[in-house]
């Protein structure tokens, strides 16, 4: 037996969680925290003999995983997302990770790389990363500060895979339905910035977002996704500007 889980959160992801689940088939065990969602997931997710659900009401990521990960009895945990697929040669490496009984690494970082209208795209756009995805449960609730948005998890010896060893992340169903999720998250983002006492500036809300736009289009080769990654870095320097939009209401609000 694999001495390993694989975690996913879930909230309404019919969409992606039939690929997901499919990529998961050579785990023993899949832990689905679900937010009671209410599209269709839950039937699906049913279907899959290897996964056990449990329910908890969402409030952000962290405080999620948090909750979760005592569900999860096994040496290693694999953080993996619900619009995220695990591909062959990132499978089998994981097995090789885990059946090695090595554990001079508390955690294992990844590359995620985007598909956006069809294509798996070549740059490493603002949607993708470099994410501790392979961690030792003892350490998978250890965070380094509360955060609404990326909180990460404080690794004492982590290690950098090779960028061949990937996550294939499908954010992006509609671009009305992503405007909705970049609306949330640009909040939270702002909430995170408000309470470090970050404020807006005039530089926020002009030299940030074009430089967004400049770093990804042309530093990180995203003009080679033609009009896929002029797409991308389009919504990447609105991401931006939006969190600083934000952030400029919180202070204004909070007098």
């Amino acid at each position: 037996m694999l001495d390993l889980t694989a975690f996913v959160l879930t909230q309404n992801n019919m969409r992606t969680i039939v690929a997901c689940l499919d990529s998961l088939t050579w785990c023993e065990k899949v832990a689905v925290i679900d937010s009671f969602s209410s599209d269709g997931t839950l039937e699906v997710v049913s279907r899959y003999p290897n996964v056990q659900v449990y329910q908890h009401e969402y409030t952000n990521a962290r405080e999620q995983r948090i909750w979760g990960m005592p569900h999860v009895t096994t040496k290693w945990t694999f953080i993996i997302d619900s619009d995220e697929i695990c591909p062959p040669e990132l499978r089998d490496k994981l097995i090789e990770l885990v059946k090695s009984g090595d554990d001079t690494y508390d955690g294992y970082l990844f590359l995620t790389r985007t598909m956006f209208m069809g294509k798996l795209l070549k740059h490493r756009d603002y949607l993708s990363s470099r994410g501790k995805r392979l961690v030792l449960t003892e350490v998978a609730t250890r965070y380094w500060r509360p955060a609404r948005v990326h909180a990460s998890i404080r690794l004492d010896n982590k290690k950098n895979m090779p960028d061949k060893y990937y996550l294939i992340h499908d954010p992006i169903d509609s671009l009305g339905a992503h405007f909705i999720k970049m609306q949330r998250y640009a909040r939270w983002q702002a909430e995170d910035m408000y309470d470090k006492g970050i404020r807006t500036r005039w530089w926020h809300l002009t030299l940030r977002p074009v430089g967004k736009f400049l770093q990804y289009f042309f530093l990180r080769g995203a003009f080679r996704d033609g009009w896929r990654g002029l797409a991308v870095c389009t919504l990447g320097a609105m991401q931006v500007a939006l969190k600083y939009l934000l952030l400029l209401e919180i202070t204004y609000k909070s007098g």
